[in-house]
């Protein structure tokens, strides 16, 4: 790091120094040849001027913009020593060329033995500043000039500092609007509307199979059973189900659903609010081969090499029209081609770019790139050693943060470099491919927890139906031993009360006494005491023997 600190050092001393003892040997030589009346004093300011001019370019007048700098035509410096590198003079975008004057005195900072050099502004077009610089006119050209295969063939060109392409620029025209809206339905394609409400219906499903058989909130007409159900489902749209539910497991496939309602309301309030609140604006000009076949006016930049490209697209001349700053744009644009105005204006990327992040020009919208150049580059005459380093450095200045801090500088960060167009689109509707895991996730918690549900109450009936039979097995064969014990107790007058009330609860479920050959058939009187003295009341017992079809009745 020393070392290089030292070179880069004694180059820039080197030089002062030789130009410090050519002046004062210029000074001395013009004063003998006064004496001697050799020269006069024209000519010694004139020698005078071209050295001071070479020290002057080796670094003292590194923040000169393009107004500051002299006229190309007023330059006067030594060739030999100092290279005269010539800047386009524009009326519009003057900070692109600042940008680039900034970047090449970056990129020449960073050459080992960087030359001295003189920067000049040229008054023309760019096709002529090109030329000038392959006749070696001028000892390069700087600015935002763009790589194109006619300027390639005659100069050489550095790596491009900046992308760049060709694109349109029209006068965008509003949507016209129908009596009745339906944006809010927009945010949502077809698919996704129709699977959303499906999975509404299939979650109140689910929670009606596993309810029903416990919740007599669902229970009822079918009628009554849909619309809880559906009513159940829907609710959780606005999260107020209520606590309807019983069942672990409904609960479950709740909170699975109310997630994934969770996140489709939120996508779809994200996506309606940018749809209601971004620019909808549509361009009125489609491309360039509509405006050239209807005969439109086209603008372009005074200057830019477009005006060989919309002829090669086969534009004629007196369609086209030229303007020289951001203002002509605008006016053109408003007023059309009917109204002696343009339809449209053709420029490179980078300037259209820097054209709308102006507030005042929001009603204008950018088209599709037409036409992708190489970039925005230096430019000098064939076979120039330096092109090399030069591009070295350049690719160094890109890849890092300077130039993109240069162009912060001029330009903002609403409008650095571009190669590509952005137009303004409206947002698109959210498909069924973007939720399509949520929904997998919860169809399958809800199929799964239905299928758990429907195996328990298919488990637990099961093993009820084998209870009941084994439980009247058992309590059939006690009957006939109490009805034993009864025939063999009926001196006594004793009858368990146990027995009594049992036969009581067979008899009045059969609902009919039994046929053949039954006797002392009475029914029960009424109550004629009560506990407190001590009576019981009469009641009729009805017993029946299903093996011999013989009943005994008696009447306590």
């Amino acid at each position: 790091m020393g070392d290089r600190t030292r070179s880069r050092f004694a180059a820039v001393v080197a030089p002062l120094i030789i130009i410090i003892i050519l002046l004062a040997a210029t000074r001395g030589a013009s004063a003998a040849a006064r004496r001697a009346g050799v020269v006069d004093d024209e000519t010694s300011r004139s020698s005078a001027a071209y050295l001071m001019a070479a020290l002057h370019a080796c670094g003292s007048r590194r923040d000169a913009t393009i107004d500051q700098l002299p006229k190309c035509a007023e330059a006067t410096v030594p060739r030999r020593s100092v290279k005269l590198i010539a800047v386009p003079r524009k009326y519009a975008f003057k900070d692109f060329v600042n940008v680039a004057i900034d970047i090449f005195r970056a990129a020449m900072d960073k050459l080992q033995s960087p030359p001295c050099y003189e920067l000049c502004a040229f008054n023309g077009t760019y096709d002529e500043l090109v030329r000038n610089v392959s006749e070696r006119v001028f000892d390069g050209a700087v600015g935002d000039v763009t790589i194109t295969d006619d300027r390639a063939r005659i100069v050489d060109f550095t790596m491009p500092y900046a992308p760049s392409g060709v694109s349109l620029l029209v006068l965008a025209d509003n949507d016209s609007k129908p009596p009745i809206q339906w944006i809010f339905l927009k945010p949502l394609t077809k698919e996704l509307w129709l699977t959303t409400v499906g999975f509404f219906f299939f979650t109140g499903f689910v929670v009606w199979v596993i309810e029903w058989p416990r919740n007599p909130v669902y229970q009822g007409s079918s009628v009554a059973q849909f619309t809880t159900a559906s009513y159940f489902a829907f609710s959780t749209l606005t999260f107020s189900h209520g606590q309807i539910i019983r069942s672990p497991l409904s609960k479950v496939v709740v909170v699975i659903w109310c997630f994934a309602v969770l996140v489709l309301v939120q996508s779809y309030t994200a996506n309606l609010s940018s749809m209601l609140t971004a620019k909808r604006l549509r361009p009125s000009v489609t491309g360039l081969d509509q405006l050239v076949s209807n005969g439109d006016n086209i603008g372009y930049q005074e200057g830019a090499f477009v005006r060989s490209f919309l002829r090669n697209k086969g534009a004629k001349d007196d369609k086209l029209r030229t303007f020289k700053n951001q203002t002509g744009f605008a006016e053109a644009l408003r007023k059309g081609s009917k109204k002696d105005g343009v339809s449209a204006i053709v420029d490179e990327i980078p300037y259209l770019s820097y054209f709308l992040s102006d507030k005042n020009n929001k009603e204008f919208e950018m088209g599709e790139r037409l036409y992708k150049t190489p970039g925005l580059a230096f430019v000098f005459p064939r076979g120039t050693p330096l092109v090399h380093d030069l591009s070295i450095a350049i690719l160094n200045l890109t890849g890092g943060n300077e130039s993109a801090r240069i162009e912060q500088e001029w330009l903002g960060s609403a409008a650095q470099l571009k190669g590509d167009s952005t137009p303004i689109t409206d947002s698109t509707p959210l498909t069924l491919r973007s939720f399509s895991g949520l929904f997998v996730i919860t169809g399958s918690v809800s199929a799964s927890i239905t299928v758990i549900s429907i195996s328990i109450s298919v488990y637990a009936k099961y093993f009820r139906v084998r209870g009941s039979v084994s439980q009247d097995e058992n309590g059939g064969s006690g009957r006939h031993e109490e009805f034993r014990a009864l025939q063999n107790d009926t001196g006594n007058g004793f009858v368990p009360d146990q027995l009594l009330h049992h036969e009581v609860r067979d008899n009045s479920s059969q609902g009919a006494p039994g046929s053949g050959g039954s006797t002392g058939d009475e029914e029960a009187g009424p109550v004629q005491g009560s506990m407190a003295n001590g009576s019981v009341p009469e009641v009729c017992i009805r017993i029946e023997m299903s093996d011999t079809g013989q009943g005994v009745g008696r009447r306590l």
